[in-house]
């Protein structure tokens, strides 16, 4: 009898504890959501602190997800902090290298930064939907945020499922458009908090001479070579290969938000190759497909940081 009660007690507690993070959102939350499958997609905005667009590939039942901030530091334990630091961002020294910090946005105090959390009511881990159950296909975060820190090595990072420690690093492209606004976007097949990270530089190595050939204008459907030089020193000596470099194209929709469109014709996918004779890495990039718009590409690697170029794309005849 004591046993069953006992039992009984456990599974009320469950439940409560269950409904603790598993709620609705009420009319008052400015970032609260209700997805459907008519409904994807839908931007957070965190006025001073960003703003993250979530979408969904495809969205098979109706639940409530938000999103909340708060601002751990230092940014990071391994070389700030001589002793516990119960409030450091938990990075993976595999993934996340010593001297990896957290973004530190505009307003923000230095070395503080913002780790986005996700709750809602489905079954997941604190309320957050199910892959497979709740919706189908991978989720595409994109962050975009106000800072004055230059960035050295961009990079998404990512606490999966119910852990607390950021293990992948998700970031696929990243944009400076422009300088002052960076955006970062990454993909994954489930939602946990994520955080703007920044790499230490593995060589001290800048990006020049980003030239796109032949001189604008473009129009849709028209190719685009796009090459850089990369040297040891500041633009002087001699050119280096850079095997780590790709590219990431940029536009906004008609909201102002920042977005990376799907380029279907990928040479090599968005890496470089070396030219020797002229000391170029270059590669050839398709417009077919793309929307007309004003558009920034991005290059960015682990020798250098990121430098960008913005092209306008008219429609075609």
């Amino acid at each position: 009898m004591f046993t069953r009660i006992f039992g009984l007690f456990a599974l009320a507690f469950l439940l409560s504890g269950t409904q603790c993070w598993a709620q609705a959102c009420n009319v008052e939350e400015a970032n609260c959501h209700t997805f459907s499958p008519t409904s994807t997609s839908f931007t957070y905005q965190f006025f001073g602190d960003g703003q993250l667009t979530v979408q969904f590939d495809v969205v098979l039942t109706m639940f409530d997800l938000r999103v909340s901030i708060h601002t751990p530091k230092p940014t990071d334990s391994r070389i700030t902090c001589e002793g516990p630091c119960p409030n450091a961002i938990p990075l993976d020294p595999n993934e996340f290298p010593t001297g990896t910090i957290c973004v530190s946005y505009g307003s923000s105090t230095p070395g503080q930064c913002d780790q986005y959390d996700f709750t809602g009511n489905a079954g997941g881990p604190h309320g957050v939907p199910v892959r497979n159950t709740d919706y189908k296909g991978l989720i595409t975060l994109t962050l975009t945020y106000l800072t004055g820190q230059q960035a050295n090595i961009p990079a998404f990072g990512h606490a999966p499922g119910d852990i607390t420690t950021f293990t992948e690093n998700i970031l696929t492209g990243y944009s400076t458009d422009p300088v002052e606004d960076p955006t970062m976007t990454g993909k994954g097949p489930g939602l946990s908090s994520v955080v703007a990270l920044d790499e230490p530089l593995i060589e001290n190595d800048t990006i020049c001479n980003l030239t796109l050939n032949p001189p604008s204008p473009y129009t849709v459907g028209q190719e685009i070579e796009v090459s850089f030089q990369l040297f040891s020193t500041p633009c002087s000596g001699t050119p280096l290969r850079d095997k780590t470099a790709h590219f990431s194209l940029s536009t906004r929709d008609l909201n102002g938000h920042v977005i990376f469109p799907t380029i279907r014709d990928k040479e090599e996918g968005n890496k470089f190759h070396w030219d020797r004779d002229e000391g170029v890495n270059e590669l050839d990039l398709s417009t077919a497909g793309l929307p007309p718009g004003h558009y920034t590409l991005t290059v960015f690697s682990s020798k250098a940081s990121p430098r960008s170029v913005t092209f306008d794309l008219a429609a075609a005849p």
